[in-house]
């Protein structure tokens, strides 16, 4: 937490556009690693402001390597891309309120489970919430009928004189 504090410091000292970059995305390092998801995109978003690119940011070793869960990489880029379209299509800083009036616009659509985490379901897996409900619906049936019957299987076997 101490070098969080030191890019705090240096954040507030006028910096090269360089070193705010290289600060905002030290400091969302830190803030991912232990979980905070959400300060690590407000420190993204001002760092994609700044110009800086996420994927080079994660391949330069000029940065604070990011150790996280795959998940927060994951959400983490998809913000990133998300924060970039909307700073490219409005021509300005990508600002909170502006990412999120245009996931409600339509502009960016938040995508299905597989855009969140990074995976791709090509098999004819019906990903809508529909699918899903069926699929959660199937499970729980064969859980009872399966249930139900290794209960009396086990009733049958167990006390097997008071059939």
């Amino acid at each position: 937490m101490g070098a969080l504090k030191l890019w705090e410091q240096a954040l507030s000292r006028d910096p090269t556009v360089e070193d705010r970059q290289a600060a905002l995305f030290n400091s969302t390092c830190v803030h991912a690693s232990f979980g905070d998801v959400e300060f690590a995109q407000v420190t993204l978003r001002d760092a994609i402001n700044c110009g800086l690119d996420f994927e080079d940011a994660m391949r330069s070793s000029d940065y604070v390597k990011l150790n996280s869960s795959p998940q927060v990489i994951i959400q983490l880029r998809k913000f990133a891309q998300a924060a970039k379209r909307i700073k490219d299509a409005v021509g300005t800083e990508a600002s909170a309120p502006q990412l999120a009036k245009a996931v409600t616009k339509g502009e960016v659509k938040p995508g299905d489970l597989s855009d969140i985490l990074g995976t791709e379901i090509r098999d004819g897996m019906d990903t809508s919430a529909f699918g899903i409900l069926r699929r959660v619906l199937i499970i729980i049936l064969v859980a009872v009928v399966g249930g139900t019957a290794l209960f009396f299987l086990g009733l049958k076997f167990a006390f097997p004189e008071y059939r």
